[in-house]
């Protein structure tokens, strides 16, 4: 190895490795940092998602309250005209 000619082949030889391995490296953290961009956008997502979703028991309270606001509604009406029947009977 301590032959001049030869020592110039083998510095290239572990040039172009060291230079294969740096580019290697570099492609796996450009695919990394991809998919972890990818991931972090599907979990953004998902959140934002999940945040509009209500449960069963939400829905029930509000038919619960829908059903109590539609029982006022009649019964006010019932009022309404029961008082508007009174007012024509005596005019």
């Amino acid at each position: 190895m301590s032959d001049p000619v030869m020592a110039g082949p083998i510095v290239i030889g572990l040039l172009v490795l060291v230079a294969a391995l740096v580019a290697t490296n570099l492609m796996v953290g450009v695919v990394l940092w991809w998919r972890h961009s990818g991931l972090a956008d599907r979990v953004t997502k998902l959140e934002v998602h999940n945040e509009h979703r209500i449960t069963r028991e939400e829905v029930r309270q509000v038919f619960d309250r829908l059903a109590t606001l539609e029982g006022k509604t009649d019964a006010t009406n019932i009022m309404l005209r029961t008082v508007q029947e009174h007012l024509l009977e005596n005019d």
